[in-house]
């Protein structure tokens, strides 16, 4: 027999860390955005802006799902259920085992039996290829609920297993390796890939890098706000002992060049927060550091280097491959889906013109 329960904390679920980690190992998503380490240092620095959801399911043998999820209020006062660590989390999903299609329906009963607690469910990137896109939709279909789904974003990828030749290749682009000759002409180039308690030291001066990066454009540094800096912080040590956290430092002349706080997990290098010197600028130190990570992901023998979410034109210079996330809206009355689809047809009108 399946039963779901809802918690409001991580910490309150019936999961342990190491049960949590395996549940989202033999989940069709795992990601590091799925592990415990992830989710409970959110939950941490951030909870208190939301109001965390955690529906677990349970049969006889334990627990065989999880959707990891958050309700917050929107700027109209709408109550929006969304998953946890929306804005930080690049890849999301529901973490489940076994039958899927049972433990994700037991999910969106749990959530169509408390109706009157929220105005709209938005599922945010979820990865294209995942069950969950489909049946999810059958599901509101089924049950009478207005779902909307339309893709998110494109995440180029690196894939190295198999095209082994090819990342090569990419790895020794003239492009790449000219700007990392102009360093090494003009004073000793050093790289240094750290995780654990060794990442620790260096974070204030990575924050300050990236503000410094990002100072007077349109989207200036999240590292202006202390709650981000926490986050890091402590997600970083969250995840000491477990080695997913690959801190990347690339270094001249002794000092910080380019530096990059990313993740080594499931067998692939994601790229995640990049920052580098501004004062070497027109000298691409950003590629330096691209070009030490395709190298770090061939030598380690990963399975890809994901570039995660966003199409920014550089990436398609070192990528092989395209994915894409899907955004799913679940409603409970037709007038805010029909508004909905105005505005989604409307913006994809101006994207067009545009």
């Amino acid at each position: 027999m399946i039963q779901t329960r809802l918690s409001q904390s991580i910490h309150t679920v019936g999961l342990d860390r190491e049960s949590w980690n395996a549940l989202a190992a033999g989940s069709e998503t795992n990601t590091i955005f799925q592990t415990h380490e992830w989710m409970s240092s959110w939950e941490k620095v951030f909870g208190d802006q939301c109001e965390p959801w955690f529906i677990s399911v349970t049969k006889s043998a334990g627990v065989v799902g999880v959707a990891p999820l958050m309700v917050k209020k929107g700027i109209l006062g709408q109550r929006r259920v969304m998953f946890l660590g929306e804005g930080k989390a690049d890849y999301s999903d529901f973490l489940t085992v076994g039958d899927r299609l049972k433990v994700l329906e037991a999910i969106c009963n749990a959530l169509f039996v408390v109706r009157e607690r929220w105005d709209v469910i938005e599922l945010n990137n979820i990865p294209a290829e995942s069950s969950t896109v489909e049946l999810v939709r059958a599901i509101c279909q089924r049950t009478g609920y207005h779902i909307l789904a339309r893709e998110q974003f494109r995440c180029p990828t690196l894939l190295i297993s198999g095209h082994e030749d090819e990342a090569h290749k990419i790895f020794n682009k003239a492009g790449l390796r000219r700007r990392q000759n102009y360093f090494e002409r003009n004073g000793p180039l050093a790289f240094k890939d750290l995780t654990g308690a060794a990442v620790i030291p260096y974070l204030d001066g990575f924050f300050e890098q990236h503000v410094a990066r990002w100072v007077g454009s349109n989207s200036p540094s999240l590292f202006l706000k202390e709650r981000n800096r926490i986050f890091y912080r402590d997600l970083a040590v969250s995840m000491a002992d477990k080695g997913w956290l690959l801190f990347s430092a690339v270094e001249f002349n002794g000092q910080p060049l380019s530096l990059h706080y990313g993740f080594d997990y499931n067998g692939a290098l994601l790229w995640y927060k990049p920052s580098f010197d501004v004062s070497y600028a027109k000298h691409s130190p950003g590629l330096v550091l691209l070009r030490h990570l395709i190298g770090y992901a061939i030598e380690k023998q990963r399975r890809e280097f994901d570039f995660t979410v966003g199409d920014e034109p550089f990436k398609s210079r070192f990528t092989n491959s395209m994915r894409k996330t899907v955004s799913l809206k679940i409603f409970q009355d037709s007038g805010r889906f029909l508004m909905e689809c105005s505005k989604q047809k409307m913006l994809s009108i101006v994207k067009g013109l545009s």
